[in-house]
Order: C-alpha cells, then sequence, then structure tokens
C-alpha cells in the first residue's frame, strides 16, 4: 500500500526535491525533469521530455552531455558541466539496470557552483594580491631596518647600506673594519635584522674586554667543575646562545692565536666542544666581526691567522670615520637631539653657529663621540636653542687661518667662493636649491650661506 502511495506521488516527491534532476531511458531520452532544472538550464518540461540528451547538447542547453558518457562507461560519472546561460554546474549520473544488465534509467542530479567558482577566482585573486603586497611590504620594511639606527646621507654610508641590503640574506662571514665608535656594532645588527635569521638571537661579545683566560669558556661555555670557580651545573657558551641567529665578534684582532685555531675549527666543521667537556655540539650560527685593526697587517706580522683572516674576509665592509663623511654630521646631531628631545622631554634645537662649529670639528671618537657631545649639550644648555658656546671646548675651537704667502690665495679663493654662493642664493633662495645648483650637498650649502650671505631675520 505504500508502495503504491510512494508511486502514486513520485512527481510531487521530485517537485519538492531542491537540486536539479534529469531521468532519461537507456537511449537518453528525456523521461523528467524537475521544475529547479527547467530554471537552471532555461528550458521547459514541455520541450525537454521526448527530446535526447544529444540533441539537448547539440542545441547548447548543456554540454557536455552527461548522460552520454554514462551511456558509453555503463558507470556512475560526476563532473563539471556548463550551460547555455554560462551556469558552471556539478552534475552526477547513476545508471540504474535492468534485470538483463541493460540500463533502463538514467538519474542526474546537478548543483549550482558559479558563485563558488567566482569566490574561489576572487579569493585566488585576493591571494596574489595579498602576495604581492605582503612582498611589496616586506621590501618596505627592509628599506626601513637597513636605515634603523643609521641617519647617513654620504655617498660611503648611502654606499654600505646597499651593500647590507645585497648581502644580508646570505649567510657569508661579514668583516666589519673602521675606527672605533664609526658605528659597527649598529651595522652588524641592521645585517641581523635585514637577514633570514631576523627572528634568532643578536649575540655579541667584545673580544677586548674580557680577559684572555675567560675568553674560551665565554665563547664555547664549559662543563661542571672544568676548572676553579666554574659553575657546578656548567655554561652554555655564546657561540651556542647564538644558534639560529648572529654572532658578532668585536674587536676580533685582540683574539688569542690559541684561542683563534679554535674558533677557525668552529667556523669550518660547525661544531663546538665546551671547556672540560668531550661532546660534540652542532651549532648554526651567522658570524659578523669586527675591528679597528687592520687585520691583513696583523697577519703578516704573525700576531693573527691568515687562515681564519681569510675565512673572516668573505664580504668586506670599510666604515670610515667621520671626518671623511661630513655630509653625515649634521644629520647624526639632528638625530641625536631628537632622541635626546624624546627621552628627556626636552625641545631642543641647534643655533646655525653651533651646527658649523660641529661640522669644522674632527670627531677624533667618530659617531660615539658625536652622540655623547649631543646628549650632553641638550641638558646642559640653559636656552633651548643649542648655541655654538654650548659646545665642549675643543669642539667649538675655529679653524686658525693658513699665514705666509699661501694667505693671499686662500683668501682670493674664499672671495670668488663667496660671490658663487651669494649669486645662487640670490637666485634660487634655499639650502636645497643651492646645493642642487652647485652639485654640493645641502648640509655644505647651509654652512656656506651662513658663511658668506647676510639673511636678514
Amino acid at each position: 500500500m505504500k508502495e503504491t502511495n510512494l508511486a502514486n506521488h513520485f512527481n510531487e516527491i521530485l517537485d519538492v526535491i531542491h537540486e536539479d534532476l534529469m531521468i532519461t531511458d537507456g537511449e537518453g531520452v528525456v523521461l523528467k525533469v524537475s521544475p529547479t532544472f527547467q530554471k537552471m538550464y532555461k528550458i521547459s518540461a514541455d520541450y525537454a521530455i521526448g527530446k535526447t540528451v544529444y540533441q539537448l547538447e547539440q542545441e547548447g542547453y548543456f554540454k557536455p552531455s552527461i548522460v552520454a558518457q554514462v551511456i558509453r562507461s555503463g558507470q556512475k560519472v560526476t563532473m563539471k558541466q556548463a550551460t547555455k546561460t554560462k551556469r558552471d554546474l556539478v552534475v552526477t549520473a547513476t545508471p540504474v539496470f535492468a534485470e538483463d544488465g541493460s540500463i533502463e534509467f538514467i538519474v542526474s542530479f546537478s548543483r549550482d557552483i558559479t558563485e563558488l567558482l567566482q569566490l574561489q577566482k576572487q579569493y585566488s585573486k585576493l591571494e596574489n594580491e595579498i602576495e604581492k603586497y605582503t612582498a611589496e611590504i616586506n621590501h618596505l620594511r627592509k628599506d626601513v631596518a637597513v636605515g634603523e639606527g643609521v641617519v647617513g646621507q654620504s655617498p660611503q654610508m648611502i654606499k654600505i647600506l646597499e651593500t647590507i641590503k645585497r648581502v644580508a640574506d646570505f649567510d657569508a662571514n661579514i668583516l666589519l673594519l673602521g675606527p672605533s665608535g664609526v658605528g659597527k656594532t649598529m651595522l652588524a645588527k641592521i645585517v641581523h635584522k635585514n637577514s633570514n635569521r631576523r627572528d634568532g638571537p643578536f649575540i655579541e661579545i667584545n673580544c677586548a674586554a674580557i680577559p684572555e683566560n675567560l675568553l674560551e669558556s665565554e665563547l664555547f661555555g664549559y662543563e661542571k667543575g672544568s676548572f676553579t670557580g666554574a659553575s657546578t651545573s656548567g655554561k652554555v657558551g655564546l657561540i651556542e646562545l647564538a644558534n639560529g641567529g648572529t654572532l658578532l665578534l668585536d674587536e676580533i684582532s685582540e683574539m688569542p692565536l690559541s684561542l683563534q685555531a679554535k674558533l677557525l675549527k668552529t667556523i669550518q666543521d660547525k661544531i663546538i666542544t665546551r671547556v672540560g667537556g668531550t661532546k660534540a655540539v652542532k651549532v648554526d650560527f651567522r658570524l659578523i666581526t669586527a675591528s679597528n685593526r687592520n687585520l691583513d697587517e696583523f697577519s703578516d706580522q704573525g700576531l693573527f691567522r691568515k687562515d681564519l683572516y681569510y675565512r673572516l674576509n668573505v664580504i668586506n665592509i670599510d666604515i670610515p670615520p667621520l671626518c671623511e663623511r661630513r655630509e653625515d654630521i649634521i644629520p647624526l646631531a639632528e638625530h641625536f637631539l631628537e632622541k635626546s628631545n624624546a627621552h628627556y622631554g626636552l625641545q631642543k634645537s641647534f643655533h646655525p653657529q653651533a651646527m658649523e662649529a660641529m661640522m669644522n670639528y674632527s670627531w677624533p671618537g667618530n659617531v660615539r663621540e658625536l652622540a655623547n657631545v649631543v646628549e650632553r649639550v641638550s641638558m646642559t644648555s640653559e636656552k633651548d636653542i643649542i648655541e655654538k658656546k654650548a659646545l665642549p671646548d675643543e669642539v667649538r675651537k675655529e679653524k686658525k687661518q693658513a699665514s705666509g704667502p699661501v694667505h693671499d690665495l686662500d683668501q682670493a679663493v674664499e672671495e670668488f667662493e663667496g660671490t658663487i654662493i651669494r649669486e645662487a642664493y640670490e637666485k634660487y633662495r634655499t639650502t636645497v636649491g643651492v646645493g642642487n645648483a652647485l652639485n654640493i650637498s645641502q648640509s655644505t650649502a647651509f654652512r656656506k650661506i651662513e658663511k658668506y650671505v647676510k639673511i636678514k631675520k
């Protein structure tokens, strides 16, 4: 009785099915379609019923015909199908077999995936855009990171920063050379921040600041009880702590020759052995060394191992003293003053004469000395405008004029220079304009204008 009722209500049941439904016979003649099928394929039941799937396919209502594929294969098929109205569908067709094994009916269901595919395309496009913007952001971050903590307008510093950008991601050893106070440690940190080891530790050790008898244990660590005064639990060395990151060995020239041999083996094998221990520990670190000495000459004199020098000197970055890159003096001074203002809650600025005095000073202590002087005068200056008289005596001393016959030549050159500067300023009215016109830096233009031009204030 229930089966009879089910048969009587078969059409009504099909009508409430949400999926698009089509039933054909074993030859592909359409016997029944659901209302949703009619809407999806834009074809009426009256027109579709009695037609073969081959006719409907030829007329473009769907392509390809899944029923035709089931007839050929005799198996259930699932595939993607496109309609005449440019809809994308996923269709599944299943054969229903008669008692003799032939296909009696084929029932196919389709589901519209047009919106889903559009979302996938949009998502894929969005992913590509995100990847693109992420790469651009990383590039911009890298540019920002390269300049972080280092202020420089001189050609020398610009070239150094460009070199760091190019080599930061490579694990090659870097040797930073330059006099004390030029910023070797800061540059090493910038290399680390721009490398693929940026998430790892940055470990720094000054080889000149640690007694020779303790340097080995600091670098390589030690096992418990390995020497008098050693910790009962032992200690991990700085090289081991730098695993996955960057190790900076500052003042490498002060490392004893006996320890240089052990360091060379560590660089070659990436293995260390703690003092008093026998177990080899694998390490993976990026090595940066720094020195204010000429290691090449040191090695010629037998004070530094040549084989170690060659290992360290893969990428050589020579940092000139501040007196050789005077374009950096004023930007650095203003940078340090800005930091001091922020730290101490001040609102100080430099008087032009103070700037000129700083430009004329040789800065034997380099950037470190400049930073210390700026911090000191920011606190000791009575006025918000830091005048020349607030600077230390050695900084504000004026250069002495040359005496003798050369004086006349100097005076002639100075007068000629003054004429050019005054004419350029009269025409362009700004330090930037004068600098560009005369092919000099803005800071140099500022000094020259301050010297030769009487500006009404």
